[in-house]
């Protein structure tokens, strides 16, 4: 909700294309590290009243119910303020029975603290998804936070300036190798418009950062590494359903 979210524009677009949107919601947390002042004295319930609000009444006013909760720690980690939004996410999760993405930095191993504060919570493990696990090559804390039990987001095919797409595909490759494709979700991180990076830099820094890249260009690599259909069927939808089902 600190992102400039609308959910006007969304039922607009679901209109126009028919394509079917799952919305979230959720506190970022501003440079992941402090929180929007409104909620920032206030105590966690306050904004997991907020949370669960989307969730079971509808979002800005719209019949439109958010489907999971979305939270972030990045390079940071958990500072006071990003534990608050942890920790209500947390109890809007307890409360409505909705899961969980997390935003990770997997440079600096966030994913496990991030799950060591959702078990204090008592949160289920397969209702976290730990987001943007594909940025690093380290299988060694790719398999230890799977251990752990969350899903796992390879999900930002095309930002070849956080990792090339062929150490991302290898990654992969060698994850289902090891039996874990029911287990990682694919995607893009891709935004239709964003103002994180000049727009003008976007196709010169990021060319394969759009939302047809996978079936443009990395399912034909993963097909011809040997990995199958019903692997490929898992990352794209199972594990999905399955983590919003959960």
């Amino acid at each position: 909700m600190d992102l400039g979210r609308d959910v006007n524009l969304a039922l607009a677009v679901t209109e126009a294309t028919g394509i079917q949107l799952v919305l979230c919601t959720g506190v970022y947390g501003s440079h992941y590290t402090f929180l929007p002042q409104h909620f920032a004295n206030a105590e966690p319930s306050a904004l997991a009243d907020a949370l669960v609000h989307d969730i079971t009444v509808g979002i800005q006013g719209s019949e439109v119910k958010a489907a999971f909760l979305k939270c972030a720690v990045d390079e940071p980690g958990i500072t006071e303020h990003v534990e608050k939004i942890l920790r209500a996410t947390a109890e809007a999760s307890r409360r409505t029975g909705a899961p969980i993405m997390a935003h990770s930095h997997p440079a600096t191993r966030r994913g496990l603290e991030i799950m060591d504060l959702f078990d204090a919570e008592g949160i289920d493990p397969a209702k976290v998804q730990i987001a943007h696990t594909g940025d690093s090559t380290d299988l060694d804390y790719i398999e230890q936070l799977l251990g752990r039990g969350p899903y796992i987001g390879m999900d930002r095919y095309g930002l070849d300036i956080i990792c090339p797409t062929a150490e991302r595909n290898a990654v992969v490759v060698e994850l289902c190798k090891r039996g874990y494709a029911e287990r990682m979700m694919l995607s893009h991180d891709a935004c239709a418009t964003i103002d994180w990076f000049p727009a003008e830099l976007i196709g010169a820094m990021v060319p394969d950062w759009h939302f047809g890249f996978i079936f443009e260009s990395v399912l034909p690599t993963l097909v011809d590494a040997g990995v199958g259909e019903a692997e490929i069927e898992a990352m794209l939808g199972g594990a999905v359903a399955a983590w919003l089902s959960a």
